[in-house]
């Protein structure tokens, strides 16, 4: 007959010919024990001394107050000893996850964590703990995220690889509709602050957000670009020169900066966005920078994309 159900998680088969007693099958998890928080996915968990291992730890759990509870331990566990997290590493992704989960009783946990700033060999390292608490603090009080992210635009401080918590500042001012901030940011080169420099892709993420900037300010930002050598930024100026409702009125400006700008990465990428982007009074730009240059790789460069429009 069929085998009987036994404990932790076993059915019991009828024996094979040849072999004696039931031979133990482990069975499909059932309703209950789906997604649980098991007591091996908690030693995962407070054992995780990375980023990567937090997120195994958590691979395939349910979003629950089991699982709240289990990061907010963790999370305690390891803001107590940040030397032992001395990049906030863990504690990023334990915010990260958290963030489905964030409830108002939050609010002090995530503020102090948008104030920490942790020191290394390298500088401030903290970065990316505060760009995960920006993000959900967002979910609680998208007003006072809105002041957390302009703060960190200000204050200067940014991981040199990944430009956070600029990076994660601007998204979220992007996706607010933060117009002015972003084209203050745009201005002053990706960051407010009187000194400190952030990576480049905040700049290139703000000039690609303000599509809603009337186009003589767009014009004026491209202007100040038009000699620069941050190929980034000058690729977050070209996906806004292609996605403006206005793009007739860039068509001089791209066509000076195609024929004179040696940023060849960049011209390549421009070229090719403009023919994807179907902006005709652009690629007619290009057409006539390509009719008139004699430097051989500027020409192919340009005829190359155009023979796709």
């Amino acid at each position: 007959g069929g085998g009987a159900r036994g404990a932790r998680g076993w059915c019991w088969a009828a024996a094979s010919p040849g072999v004696s007693g039931p031979i133990p099958v482990p069975r499909a998890p059932g309703r209950a024990d789906a997604g649980a928080m098991t007591g091996a996915s908690r030693r995962l968990l407070r054992s995780a001394s990375t980023a990567a291992e937090v997120e195994a730890a958590l691979d395939g759990l349910p979003s629950n107050p089991a699982l709240r509870e289990a990061l907010l331990a963790r999370y305690a566990e390891s803001a107590e000893r940040p030397k032992k997290d001395p990049t906030a590493a863990v504690r990023s992704a334990l915010l990260r996850a958290l963030r489905p989960l964030v409830l108002s009783a939050d609010r002090d946990l995530l503020e102090t964590a948008l104030l920490t700033y942790e020191y290394g060999t390298h500088g401030e390292n903290a970065g990316s703990l505060r760009a995960a608490a920006l993000l959900a603090l967002a979910e609680l009080d998208g007003d006072l995220a809105t002041l957390h992210a302009v703060h960190f635009l200000v204050d200067g401080f940014a991981d040199v690889m990944s430009g956070e918590p600029g990076v994660t500042a601007v998204e979220l001012l992007a996706t607010r509709g933060e117009i002015e901030t972003l084209y203050m940011v745009s201005l002053r080169g990706g960051c407010l602050a009187p000194s400190g420099v952030y990576g480049q892709e905040v700049l290139g993420l703000a000039l690609r957000s303000l599509t809603a900037l009337p186009a003589s300010l767009v014009l004026d930002l491209a202007e100040q670009l038009f000699e620069s050598t941050d190929d980034v930024a000058l690729i977050g100026l070209i996906d806004l020169l292609c996605s403006h409702a206005e793009p007739a009125a860039f068509a001089g400006w791209l066509q000076r900066w195609a024929s004179e700008t040696e940023r060849f990465n960049a011209l390549r990428y421009a070229a090719a966005q403009a023919v994807a982007s179907h902006r005709e009074p652009l690629v007619e730009a290009l057409r006539q920078a390509a009719s008139s240059t004699r430097e051989r790789d500027r020409k192919t460069i340009l005829e190359e994309a155009l023979s796709l429009a």
